[in-house]
């Protein structure tokens, strides 16, 4: 058990995985910041590093966890997996793996994007 975690911790040092957490978190915040600027259904983003929540509301402010569930599917549909979560199930949960790159973002924006458009407008 030992070995194993030494050649954990190793890797995670070896590939600069926690700074690419942090690179792509922040970029991954960002772009969902925008998102959020333009689909008010978006009420907030939120998380640390690559563990990120979006928040889905309704006009008046309360959770929807209608449109979490069809956000969920629909990228599911695009081959991006995320799922929602919190306490009225209203949060996209987005946590992807350590090596999630900047390629790896962008299309998950992109999707995202494609699926708010088709829901919003």
């Amino acid at each position: 058990a030992m070995a194993a975690a030494q050649a954990t911790l190793d890797t995670i040092r070896d590939e600069g995985l926690q700074e690419n957490v942090t690179r792509i978190g922040a970029l991954m915040t960002d772009g969902l910041r925008a998102l959020a600027a333009r689909f008010p259904a978006i009420g907030d983003v939120r998380g640390a590093g690559l563990y990120l929540g979006v928040e889905m509301i309704l006009p008046d402010g309360s959770p929807d966890a209608a449109a979490a569930a069809r956000i969920v599917n629909d990228l599911r549909a695009r081959r991006v997996l995320i799922s929602a979560t919190g306490p009225a199930a209203n949060v996209l949960k987005i946590r992807p793996p350590l090596v999630f790159s900047a390629a790896d973002t962008d299309r998950l924006l992109t999707e995202t994007e494609a699926v708010l458009a088709a829901i919003y407008g």
